[in-house]
């Protein structure tokens, strides 16, 4: 069995509308978060939160209801493409996770309705999680095997798993693989009434963090396999070693306080790589800046790397782009790339006094310099006990 690389990637998020736009922000320590309304001033407004440019989506969040995700995949798709070097009709699978696809167009057409008003039907043109990457799909000819994955705010890491697994079994040669979410006052509601959503800018593993800041994305890889890659002289940014997975069951929201769920998720995905613990140079946090979930994190790593855990140094980038839910793990492997691509980690902001509960944990506001990174573990959790782990690895020149 060969290697399976990533080849092409395409991202679209509060820090840019490029994969440059990306780098350079994590590379000069740039937050893409500002304040925004979303309920003409009342709580939970002005809500910090990451979003996407107008450019990109068309305009403000009411008036692009009827396809704002579409357009965000649309823009993150036809990068993929393009920096891989494939075309429109090419032979491409398409595996996508999504928490809420274009729900915030159902969700204005029964506002309407609750109101006593006709509702649009256009607005539910797209409001099945499926409809973007369907529509996506057919936009630039992609008629292979397509699935939209939904596994709460660990989506895109269950596709991007998907398709290694499609890739190793030798039913498909590549995939583009990822995930993606937009924002809409339905989903500020619902996490500012979990008491999640934090009124000031996030502050992962830091001893006063009080909430994590929503956000919006869609960041997408073409993942091929080495052979497939070499044969058509594809350039590899990354390669993925090892996949991870665990469903816990412990509560409808929170993780489990013992991280169990993550650690068996680390577990597998480093077992899957065939490697052990000490090879894994730096770790990239799920890091929202929540009082429970950094807790559970830390202590999965602490069961999973144990002595190890102080000589890794981590990361968390939700405080540069808010926690895009759907299009955070695939967020997150891009930000894994970077860091392989430069030996650095990049910085937590706003971590300016790290909780001492976490005093093992190397995790800093200001980027962190290695004279090498060769392997990263990527991890995401959700909602309903969901933890996913990737390793992803530089690609030795030949």
């Amino acid at each position: 069995m060969g290697e399976v690389w990533i080849t092409g990637a395409g991202a679209v998020s509060a820090l840019g509308d490029s994969i440059e736009e990306h780098r350079d922000a994590v590379m000069h320590k740039r937050s893409g978060l500002a304040p925004h309304e979303f309920f003409g001033g009342d709580l939970p407004d002005p809500c910090i939160c990451g979003l996407v440019s107008d450019e990109v989506t068309g305009g403000l969040i009411d008036d692009t209801a009827v396809d704002r995700a579409n357009r965000i995949l649309s823009h993150a798709m036809k990068q993929a493409l393009q920096s891989a070097g494939l075309a429109p009709g090419d032979e491409v699978d398409a595996i996508v996770g999504t928490t809420l696809g274009n729900m915030h167009g159902g969700s204005m057409y029964y506002r309407k309705v609750h109101a006593g008003e006709r509702g649009d039907i256009s607005l539910l043109k797209h409001f099945l999680p499926c409809s973007p990457l369907k529509s996506v799909c057919a936009e630039y000819g992609l008629r292979g095997f397509n699935m939209t994955v939904s596994s709460a705010c660990g989506s895109a890491a269950a596709a991007i798993g998907q398709a290694v697994k499609r890739i190793r079994s030798g039913r498909t040669v590549r995939a583009v693989a990822g995930g993606f979410d937009t924002l809409s006052p339905y989903v500020v509601a619902g996490f500012n009434s979990l008491r999640l959503v934090s009124r000031n800018p996030c502050r992962p593993f830091d001893s006063t963090r009080d909430g994590l800041n929503p956000g919006e994305a869609a960041v997408l890889f073409v993942i091929e396999s080495s052979e497939t890659a070499l044969r058509r002289g594809a350039t590899p940014l990354a390669k993925i070693d090892g996949f991870g997975d665990n469903l816990e069951a412990y509560h409808y929201t929170r993780s489990h306080p013992e991280g169990d769920g993550m650690a068996a998720a680390l577990r597998k995905a480093i077992a899957d790589a065939n490697i052990t613990v000490d090879a894994i140079s730096h770790i990239h946090l799920h890091g929202t800046g929540t009082e429970a979930n950094d807790r559970s994190e830390y202590m999965a790593c602490k069961k999973v790397f144990g002595d190890n855990l102080s000589t890794i140094p981590v990361c968390s980038t939700k405080s540069m782009t808010g926690h895009s839910f759907g299009g955070a793990a695939a967020l997150s492997l891009l930000f894994t790339i970077f860091s392989l691509e430069n030996g650095m980690v990049p910085a937590t902001l706003n971590c300016d006094n790290p909780d001492k509960e976490f005093a093992n944990l190397i995790v800093s506001s200001e980027i962190q310099g290695l004279s090498s990174i060769d392997r990263v573990a990527s991890m995401a959790l959700g909602f309903g006990g969901e933890a996913f782990a990737l390793i992803a690895s530089r690609v030795e020149a030949a």
